[in-house]
Parts: structure tokens; C-alpha cells; sequence
């Protein structure tokens, strides 16, 4: 909000310096940005805060100025004279959409001179950033600055019958606006017509074929109150804002609607000229009552920390226009003004008397203890995992909890819990919560992609909900989920790294899953333990073809609560090696169904002496290899802790390693 430091002035005569004044508003709660001199005058900008439309107006700035300084807040006369003639006869106004605009008033002005605007008129909207059009134009503006109520001139002789109907547009309806926007109209928008057509965008902008020119003679003064969510949602359809339509969404005082018409055309009978004709159209809908609230001084002072009289709090609360109606010993009852439509409530009335009194007066001494919390355990594996994670080049991202509806189409190891829907869900095609990540982070990787990055590295930490029978609350699950492009095993090598991060000692296994999602060569469910950790794969080529990407990526979805309840923060520190290890690679043929993790458990159960390490490190299928066979090569790292093993000691461990697997497995050496 753009404001005149010597405007301003007019309704609070003060003595405070273009600083002090900056100071003042800044202190109470309107913050100025800047202060920019222009001529002998200043632009001050104001911070105006939503809840506080009051203050869309000098003279409610003005306002909040005369309570700072103890001044008196002079508001402009509004009393003219009037022609014989009756308004009731030379103009008639139809209101059908009560609900939307519920106070509209019109006057008329006969005779008037269409001429440029006298220079300190001028001057005062040049200041503030408005062009200067002619003198009834300029009027509106100056009013619309002034109090905060916007208005709108017609040219009476261009509406057709002279008259006026408010009402919702029809399909495909069209206007020409005032700033050459052409808007086209659905039956939802408010629309000001005549007697055939709209001629103007009920409260945001005037239609080109009826504003003031040279050659406008009568004018009609239209001054109302519109619906402040009709408004906004006109002006976002027909991508048009105005000064305007900035007030009325935030809401306009409704008592204000008939002053500024009264002040409008009193100015232009003394800048253009013309005559008013007697008595005003107000059709006023609007059952408004006055709205008091009780403030308890005890209350006030318990809250601040401080000790004001009732008396001082009396002259505060009357310096920005509130009412006293009645008070007791303990209490006041207060009338709220009209264009204070965010007061409402007792806590209200102390923040108004808190701002004007001054923050910097109340003590910032506090007793309350204050004990810092221990960092917890979920928090500390975030961390780690988020650092894990960044380290090797993947980024973070945050998706949405509200899916499509076609979720279970692709469902994760959480899929026989039920879905979760929403009752009043935003858009009726996503009405279900998330019950796995996989699929949004399929769609920022689309999105990447659409944008020139082909190769996509990311990962969410968030939760999926999962229904549950019998009436029970839904599980909200906290999983990891990790999409990359290195291939199937480089992104379990990464769910290992977390989990050596973290110092989680059970033992990571891998079995088979089908899934529509992944293909089966490359997906695992996986296991800590006997618990189903989550799952992992390569997407099938059907997926891939269905979204449209260029290269075939692998993603894994993690049950993090597990990776917060086994991790250990517990360091423990090993003596390096003093002696050399032996190293034994072998290569076995087993057959197709045995994996991995049967091999390794198989050697594990033998508690072999001096077996330091057993790593996997191929598979092989070919035509040297028999059907339904695979050759497995793994390496077997053995070391003393006293002193240097021999080879033929090795040689006796290795064979027993190879005997038992033959037994349990059926496993044989590869020659």
C-alpha cells in the first residue's frame, strides 16, 4: 500500500519526520518498506498484512497515525447540495444476486465538465503511483486511496434504458475492459449490466463502452460491496486485477460503501462541476450487527507482564475508535468497529492494546525454565541416512500423500493392507493416501526427463498409510524409498552401506519377489533377519514403455522404522590385522533355485576356525555350465589373530566348507 506522507496529513495533523513516522507505523504492526522522496512529498510502501484491509486506505493509516501521536482523527465532510430532481426517476437499479453483492448504491451527477484534473489532485496520485486520466476518473481513484472503497463512474447516457442490473453472466457473454482485456463470460461471474449487455466486471474493472470521456455529461456513481471469494475467483478466471478487486477480496467495511459514494460526489460537484440529483439508490441486504467484546483488565496486564490502569487502556482502545459500551471494576465491554472485521475476540483487543502501548514497553524478563532435548534416536538415523545418501550423489525430494486412484495397480509388499480415502478430496481422480512412494518418485523422474535430465538420483524419507480390517486406526509407515540408475545390484549396494552406517549386524537377505512392477531377473524382497524389510527391482519393460523412459532405472522401498529400532550408535574399535590373511576364490556349481544367501548361511552354520570374511563376487550361466545350473564364485578370506596361517591348515577348512555345502546343497566344486 502506497501512501503520501503530506496526504496524509488531511485527517491527522502530526509532527513526526518522514523517519519517525516509518518508526511509528513500523512498531505498530505496518511495516514500511521503503520511504521515497518525489518532489516535496514522500511515497511511503506499506506492508499490509491480509487481516487488515482497514488499512487499504490513507485515512486507515491515518487512522493507526492518530492513535501513535494522541492526535485527533479528522474525517472529510461529506454534506452537498442537491437539484429538485429525483434520482428515482432519471435511473433504475436491479439487484438479482443478493448473496453477492449484498449493498449496492448508485448516484447521478448531471451537467458535469470532462477536463484534466487540478494539479494538486494530480500530483497527489502521481505520488502513489497512479496515472492521472481526468478529472471524475481521477476522483475515483483519489476515494477508492483515500478510504479504501472502490467506486466506478458510468456514462448514464451509454447504459441502455438508463439503467443498472446486477446479475451472473450468461455463457459466452463479452465485454471489452477498460484496459483493452477482452473477457469472456461463464454463468458463475457477477457481472454490472444495462438493460442488454455487461458493462463492467463486477468488482474488479469497467467495460471500455461505457467509461468517461470528453463527451460524458451524467454521470452514474456506482458504490458497492461484492462478494470477496466471487471477486477472487473472477479475477483469477479472467486473469484481470485491479486496485479494486484487491480490496474486495480482502473484504471492504459495508458501512463504508455509501460514505465514499457521498464523497465522491461531492468532490466531483466541486472539480467538474454538475449538479446531484436528489436522494441515492441503496439497496443494502446486509444484516449486520454490532459486535462487541469483553476485555478483563486483569487478563490484559496477566498476559503483557506489565501493569496498565483501565483508564489507559480506555484511551488506547477509544484512539483507534473503539467503543466503550459499559465496564465494571474488572472488565470492559467494547463495540468493535465495523472496518475492524479482525477483532472478534478478547486476546484481539489485547494485541490492540499491546501494539499502541509498544512492544519495546513490555519487559522481556521470563522465569520459565528452559531444558534442551537429547537429540532421539529416529532423528539421528534421519541424519545418517540423509548424509549416506547425499554423499553417493542422490538428492532428496518431497511428493505429495494424496494419489491417484489407480494406486494398487502397482503395489508394493504393503498391498493387502487397504486403501485409505479421502471424504473431500481436492480433485475426485486423486482421493486415495500414498501406500507406497515408488510411483511419485517414478513421476519426478518423468518430470526430469520431460526437462533434458535423463538420469535421475533421488530419494524421499516420508510416510505411507496403510488401512487396516476391523475398524482399527491405519499404520502410518515411515519408509525410505530410493530410486537410481547404476543397475539392480549397485542400489542394494547402497541399502548394504546404510546398513553398515548404521552398525546393524543382522544380515541382509534377498528372496525371490513377483511383482508386477519389477522384472523377475532383478527383484528381491528383502529381509533383516526373519522380517520383511522391504523390496527392490528393475523395472519391467512395460512400466518403462508406460512412462514413456529412456533408460530402465531400479528403485527400493525401505520399512525405515527397522533401520531406527536395530541401529547402534554404540562404536566399537578393532585391533588392526598384525598378521597376513589367506585367500581362497572358488567357484561352485549349484543349481538354479539356490541363492546367495543359503550358500553363505550353509558356510556360516560350520563356525569354521580362522574364516575372517566370506564375499560373493559373481554368477555365471553359459553354455560350459549345465541346464538349470549356475556357477557361483565367492571368495573366503581366512586369518589368524596370533599368528601366520599355513596353507595346508587352509587347505583342511576349505574342504570341509566344500563337503558340508555338497551334503546340505548339493553344491560341487567347478573344475
Amino acid at each position: 500500500m502506497k501512501i503520501s506522507y503530506q496526504w496524509l496529513k488531511d485527517y491527522c495533523n502530526h509532527n513526526l519526520s518522514v523517519n519517525e513516522l516509518s518508526e511509528g507505523l513500523t512498531n505498530v504492526g505496518l511495516v514500511v518498506d521503503t520511504s521515497t522522496p518525489i518532489g516535496d512529498d514522500y511515497c511511503l510502501d506499506v506492508e499490509v498484512t491480509s487481516n487488515r484491509p482497514d488499512c487499504l486506505g490513507i485515512m486507515g493509516i491515518a487512522r493507526e497515525v492518530a492513535a501513535i501521536v494522541h492526535g485527533k482523527f479528522v474525517v472529510p465532510d461529506v454534506d452537498y447540495d442537491t437539484t429538485d430532481e429525483n434520482i428515482e426517476g432519471a435511473t433504475h437499479v436491479t439487484i438479482e444476486e443478493k448473496d453477492l453483492c449484498s449493498r449496492y448504491t448508485a448516484r447521478i451527477i448531471r451537467g458535469v465538465t470532462i477536463a484534466p484534473s487540478p494539479e494538486w489532485l494530480q500530483r497527489r496520485l502521481q505520488v502513489i503511483g497512479l496515472r492521472p486520466v481526468n478529472n471524475v476518473v481521477d476522483i475515483t481513484n483519489y476515494v477508492l486511496m483515500e478510504c479504501g472503497q472502490p467506486l466506478h463512474a458510468f456514462d448514464l447516457d451509454r447504459l441502455e434504458e438508463k439503467r443498472v442490473v446486477v446479475r451472473c453472466a450468461s455463457n459466452g457473454e463479452a465485454l471489452v475492459a477498460i484496459d483493452g482485456s477482452k473477457c469472456t463470460f461463464t454463468s458463475d461471474l457477477l457481472v454490472i449490466a444495462d438493460s442488454k449487455k455487461p458493462v463492467a466486471v463486477a468488482g474488479i474493472m469497467g467495460g471500455k463502452e461505457t467509461e468517461v470521456a470528453e463527451v460524458t455529461k451524467d454521470i452514474f456513481l456506482e458504490s458497492a460491496f461484492f462478494e470477496p471469494r466471487n471477486v477472487r475467483k473472477s479475477s483469477r478466471k479472467l486473469g484481470i486485477a485491479s486496485d479494486s478487486s484487491f480490496r474486495f477480496e480482502r473484504h471492504v467495511d459495508p458501512e463504508c460503501v455509501d460514505w465514499a459514494s457521498r464523497r465522491a460526489a461531492k468532490m466531483i460537484q466541486e472539480i467538474a462541476g454538475g449538479k446531484i440529483l436528489k436522494g441515492v439508490i441503496d439497496s443494502n441486504f446486509i444484516k449486520q450487527k454490532k459486535k462487541s467484546v469483553s476485555l478483563r483488565t486483569s487478563k490484559l496486564n496477566n498476559l503483557l507482564g506489565i501493569h496498565l490502569d483501565k483508564s489507559e487502556i480506555k484511551k488506547i482502545l477509544e484512539r483507534l475508535c473503539f467503543t466503550i459500551i459499559s465496564e465494571t471494576e474488572e472488565s470492559l465491554e467494547v463495540e468493535v468497529p465495523s472496518f475492524r472485521g479482525d477483532v472478534y475476540r478478547e486476546i484481539d483487543l489485547v494485541e490492540e492494546v499491546a501494539r499502541i502501548h509498544g512492544y519495546k514497553n513490555i519487559p522481556a524478563i521470563s522465569n520459565i525454565g528452559v531444558k534442551l532435548n537429547r537429540e532421539n534416536k529416529f532423528d539421528r538415523v534421519v541424519v545418517k541416512a540423509k548424509s549416506i545418501l547425499s554423499g553417493m550423489g542422490y538428492h532428496e525430494v518431497v511428493t505429495d500423500s494424496i494419489v491417484e486412484n489407480t494406486q494398487d495397480k502397482y503395489a508394493g509388499i504393503w498391498s493387502e493392507n487397504n486403501s485409505i480415502r479421502i471424504i473431500n478430496p481436492i480433485r475426485q481422480d486423486e482421493a486415495l493416501l500414498r501406500k507406497t512412494i515408488i510411483h511419485n518418485l517414478l513421476k519426478v523422474k518423468k518430470h526430469n526427463q520431460n526437462h533434458g535430465i535423463d538420469f535421475t538420483h533421488i530419494y524421499e524419507l516420508s510416510k505411507v498409510y496403510l488401512g487396516q480390517k476391523n475398524g482399527e486406526l491405519p499404520e502410518e509407515k515411515e519408509c525410505l524409498c530410493i530410486l537410481g540408475e547404476e543397475g539392480f545390484l549397485p542400489l542394494k549396494g547402497i541399502v548394504e552401506t546404510i546398513l553398515l552406517n548404521l552398525n546393524i549386524n543382522q544380515a541382509l537377505e534377498s528372496v525371490p519377489y513377483r511383482s508386477d512392477l519389477f522384472t523377475s531377473e532383478k527383484s528381491a524382497e528383502l529381509k533383516l533377519g526373519d522380517q520383511a524389510f522391504g523390496y527392490m527391482g528393475e523395472l519391467r519393460k512395460e512400466v518403462v514403455h508406460n512412462y514413456d523412459f529412456r533408460n530402465t532405472p531400479c528403485i527400493t522401498e525401505l520399512d525405515f522404522n527397522m533401520l531406527v529400532n536395530l541401529a547402534n550408535f554404540k562404536n566399537s574399535y578393532h585391533k588392526a590385522p598384525s598378521f597376513p590373511a589367506i585367500v581362497r576364490d572358488l567357484a561352485v556349481i549349484a543349481s538354479e533355485e539356490t541363492r546367495w544367501a543359503d550358500i553363505k548361511r550353509c558356510i556360516v552354520s560350520l563356525k569354521v576356525n580362522y574364516l575372517d570374511a566370506i564375499e560373493f563376487f559373481d554368477v555365471y550361466k553359459g553354455k560350459q555350465i549345465e541346464q538349470d545350473k549356475k556357477s557361483v564364485a565367492f571368495r573366503l578370506i581366512f586369518r589368524a589373530g596370533d599368528r601366520t596361517l599355513r596353507s595346508d591348515e587352509v587347505d583342511v577348512y576349505q574342504e570341509t566348507i566344500l563337503e558340508n555345502l555338497k551334503n546340505s546343497l548339493g553344491i560341487k566344486l567347478r573344475t
